[in-house]
């Protein structure tokens, strides 16, 4: 193994922060896809099952981050911290790293209860769409506008003075709820204007436009 290894389905998913963390330390990577049925890669298993029975997955399950001596870690929010930690990105004092937990849980609070138009059933798509676009969304995206005006003029970063993966986490959070067709987001200049920001980073922005990024899958309608 040459470089540090990714192993993931080939899609955005549960990763997708991880590769952001990335993207904007620079660091280069390798995606170790996972599939059904798929054959090996550089001798390693891509099949699921067979990954799992190969004792590469600490849990059984993915994301798993493996550094390029073997070290190996699962759990995506734990893998986005320690990327975060590595590369400068989990602030400067514990009240930072408490505050970017935060943000965390509330990237999975959020994006877990979008998920729920994938499991809900087809007849009460359209209905959960509204609740979550004139309700749950904009009370949310409220709360995270208060916590960006909170930190100086609410022109720079989320936490701190410098960019975080809190930022990240606020940043695919936003463009998961643009890219959904949701109109949650219009309201909140601070948010909006945080997003376009973030988004002009050079290497973040290389990455979001590249063809190495796994295609955006919106959520069903």
């Amino acid at each position: 193994m040459t470089k540090p290894t990714l192993i993931y389905f080939a899609a955005r998913g549960r990763a997708e922060l991880i590769r952001l963390v990335l993207a904007e330390s620079g660091m280069k990577w390798e995606e170790h896809p996972v599939g059904k049925g798929t054959l090996p890669t550089n001798g390693r298993p891509t099949d699921f099952d067979a990954l799992k029975a190969s004792g590469l997955l600490p849990f059984g399950a993915v994301p798993v981050w493996e550094d390029h001596d073997g070290f190996r870690l699962a759990q995506s929010m734990a893998i986005v911290r320690y990327l975060g930690a590595t590369h400068g990105m989990l602030g400067k004092t514990a009240r930072d790293v408490a505050q970017i937990d935060q943000m965390l849980g509330a990237y999975d609070d959020v994006r877990g209860e979008l998920r729920k138009l994938v499991l809900v059933e087809s007849d009460q798509r359209a209905a959960l769409r509204v609740e979550l676009d004139t309700q749950f969304l904009p009370r949310w995206l409220g709360h995270f506008d208060r916590l960006l005006a909170s930190n100086g003029d609410g022109r720079g970063y989320l936490v701190s003075d410098s960019l975080t993966v809190a930022d990240l986490a606020l940043w695919l959070l936003c463009e998961l709820i643009r890219d959904n067709g949701f109109a949650a987001l219009s309201p909140f200049a601070l948010l909006m204007a945080h997003f376009e920001r973030i988004g002009r980073r050079p290497r973040l922005a290389a990455y979001v436009q590249s063809t190495g990024r796994f295609p955006f899958v919106p959520l069903p309608k």
